[in-house]
């Protein structure tokens, strides 16, 4: 066995240990490891959700959601808001077009396969990709149910040669068998089961709900009255559509509301 399987066992090894409350910091440990065995400059987990299945919707009713970047530079959220504003707009770009066609299934893509010729041309692409010295792409795309999906992106810059097969396969074996992995880190952001995305307030206080802190004890933590944290402790019970914190570990451990 070589030594990046090697590493990629270790990397499951220490995801399974994570403590469920450090969702976020576990996110930037797996990219952060897979972006060192692929000599990755730059990436980025993106959430995706499907509102409806509206056939006159060149999205087919997906939707971005949140984004997270392990080392953020200064163009990042600029290209985010700028990507959901062009789907306020309907102004749908190619690469955007072909991923939500494959939507159901997992995948790994270099841009480079995923779109024509006439893309590098638009001003997506000088947007996306080239305002960020961007030289090289490649995704690892990941279904946690028929309505959502995570996206893992791998920048390499201008100055260095392109992704090898190699690298796709090392990315897309590391991230396949994560599903359970892509579900937790869905459930903090409050998709998947979630009625609607929590709130970053909600989020501090869902990750302190899966620690053993009262609620007393997060009011304390993060600087709030009682009565403040304990409302939004109610809104994310009903986010998740449970009755209590038991109910909410209970989705942590995998069993979820419907029994899924």
């Amino acid at each position: 066995m070589d030594e990046h399987h090697t590493h990629i066992h270790r990397i499951w090894d220490e995801l399974a240990d994570w403590p469920a409350a450090q969702a976020e910091q576990a996110l930037r440990y797996l990219l952060d490891s897979i972006s060192r065995i692929i000599n990755s400059d730059h990436c980025y987990w993106l959430s995706t959700y499907r509102m409806s299945q509206s056939e006159h919707d060149p999205l087919l009713g997906w939707r971005l959601g949140p984004v997270f970047y392990p080392s953020e530079i200064a163009q990042d959220q600029k290209v985010y808001r700028g990507a959901q504003n062009d789907v306020d707009e309907g102004i749908i770009d190619e690469s955007s077009y072909n991923h939500v066609r494959q939507a159901g299934r997992f995948r790994a893509v270099f841009l480079r396969d995923h779109v024509s010729e006439n893309y590098y041309s638009t001003p997506q692409y000088q947007r996306h990709y080239r305002s960020r010295g961007v030289g090289d792409t490649l995704f690892v795309v990941a279904p946690v149910n028929k309505d959502s999906e995570v996206y893992f992106c791998f920048n390499r810059s201008m100055s260095k040669q392109p992704f090898s097969e190699n690298d796709l396969k090392l990315a897309e074996h590391c991230l396949r068998s994560l599903k359970w992995f892509h579900k937790q880190t869905l459930l903090h952001h409050g998709l998947v089961i979630a009625e609607a995305p929590l709130t970053p307030t909600e989020k501090r206080v869902l990750q302190l709900l899966l620690t053993d802190q009262t609620e007393k004890q997060i009011a304390e933590s993060l600087g709030q009255k009682t009565d403040t944290t304990h409302k939004h402790v109610v809104s994310i019970y009903r986010k998740f559509n449970v009755n209590s914190r038991a109910a909410l570990m209970a989705i942590w451990l995998g069993h979820t509301p419907d029994g899924e």
